[in-house]
């Protein structure tokens, strides 16, 4: 079955209005290879999610044998305390494309 996704995060407070988010991805290509900014996307909103702004990720090396890390710049995002982070899954495929998330951490 082909498949897409999205997983977004629960929001985190900030102490004050935040405009910039960047994070880190950990993740593994359980079948086939996941493309980033295509197949793996993420995404930042510092106001509760009603604005999300795309990261370019770009790899970051291996982590571990077979999980793999992607690096999200800082993108600067609609003024707020509630932070949160995008995840979007494409081309998803079972068999051929299967990317699994592992662990995900976030800056602001």
């Amino acid at each position: 079955a082909n498949a897409t996704g999205t997983l977004i995060s629960s929001s985190q407070t900030a102490h004050a209005s935040q405009t910039k988010a960047s994070g880190v991805v950990i993740y593994k290509n359980n079948e086939g290879t996941a493309t980033l900014n295509t197949d793996l996307k993420m995404y930042f909103s510092c106001d509760g999610g009603s604005n999300f702004t795309q990261s370019t990720m770009t790899a970051a090396g291996t982590f571990s044998t077979g999980i793999l890390m992607a690096k999200a710049p800082e993108v600067t995002c609609t003024a707020g305390t509630a932070i949160q982070y995008k995840l979007v899954f494409a081309n998803q495929s079972s068999g051929s494309k299967e990317t699994q998330i592992h662990a995900v951490g976030m800056n602001y």
